[in-house]
């Protein structure tokens, strides 16, 4: 098999991936797709210097950057011709917080109330109505950006913040916070694969209610329950992907789907995981592309 690895840099899950195509003796070649070339009514479709992607079995996708439509727009001209992991309308659902929110009421999955607008009236009466609100970026992952406000801060306070994320951002994603069942902050990371959920952690913020592991949260094993797993695999059929990390927050109504990542790392979760995942994922997409 002749694996295509969409990267425009190197980091350890690629190298963790790599290791893996060693020991299944999978060809495997490093894709900077600042460096792919298109081409119409001539001799190649897709060519990556002297290589032509269209004659790739499979092409996984790690890290596009965001300072590029024509990458995206690449990848959907390659899925013509080559399966690509994570399939582009995938990739583009799950980066995109509204177009998640959506295909999730879509599917009926239960997530937090939320609500999204450019106004910062509506914003405020929202705010207001939840208590206690956490704006989000639409597009923006590792929580960054993220803000929470409270119905009790002074009028004040609230335009202020509001006028600066819509300054930066635009748009408000505007999603109730849920107050954490325990003493502590925390979350749920879960890996699916396929038609499996292979791995889970908890993401432990402790006093920081940012429960990101890039935002100093500590993991821990999870047990895979009956409910994470229906509720993951849901969310990452609903959004149309062949793997996913589906963040999940328990609520006093059961658990809720906070966000679904297309492009995962899975390095913090190895360290609690009973499963080699790089080798899993390699398993199940040598299995896809045989089918």
């Amino acid at each position: 098999m002749k694996l295509g690895i969409v990267t425009i840099d190197r980091d350890r899950v690629v190298d963790e991936l790599i290791k893996s195509c060693e020991r299944f003796n999978v060809d495997h070649k490093i894709i900077n797709p600042m460096n792919i070339l298109a081409g119409f009514n001539l001799n190649f479709k897709l060519k990556y210097y002297k290589s032509f992607l269209d004659e790739l079995d499979c092409c996984f996708v790690r890290n596009l950057g965001w300072d590029s439509f024509f990458r995206f727009d690449v990848l959907k001209y390659l899925n013509q011709y080559v399966p690509v992991i994570n399939p582009p309308e995938g990739i583009d659902r799950a980066s995109n917080k509204f177009l998640t929110s959506v295909f999730l009421e879509l599917n009926n999955i239960p997530q937090p109330k939320t609500v999204v607008t450019e106004s910062i009236n509506e914003a405020i009466v929202w705010i207001d109505a939840f208590e206690e609100a956490v704006l989000k970026p639409i597009f923006g992952c590792e929580g960054e950006g993220i803000v929470k406000v409270k119905k009790d801060s002074p009028i004040s306070v609230k335009l202020n913040i509001l006028d600066e994320f819509r300054k930066k951002y635009k748009t408000f994603y505007i999603q109730e916070f849920i107050k954490p069942l325990r003493n502590e902050y925390r979350d749920i990371r879960a890996f699916v694969i396929d038609d499996e959920v292979v791995a889970a952690m908890y993401r432990v913020g402790g006093d920081n209610w940012k429960n990101n592991v890039s935002q100093g949260g500590r993991v821990e094993r999870c047990e895979i329950t009956d409910e994470i797993e229906e509720l993951s695999l849901k969310a990452k059929n609903a959004l149309g992907l062949f793997y996913a990390g589906v963040d999940l927050i328990e609520s006093e109504e059961g658990l809720k789907v906070l966000e679904v990542n297309s492009t995962p790392s899975w390095i913090g979760l190895s360290k609690v995981s009973k499963v080699n995942i790089a080798d899993k994922l390699l398993e199940k997409i040598i299995q896809h592309v045989k089918q």
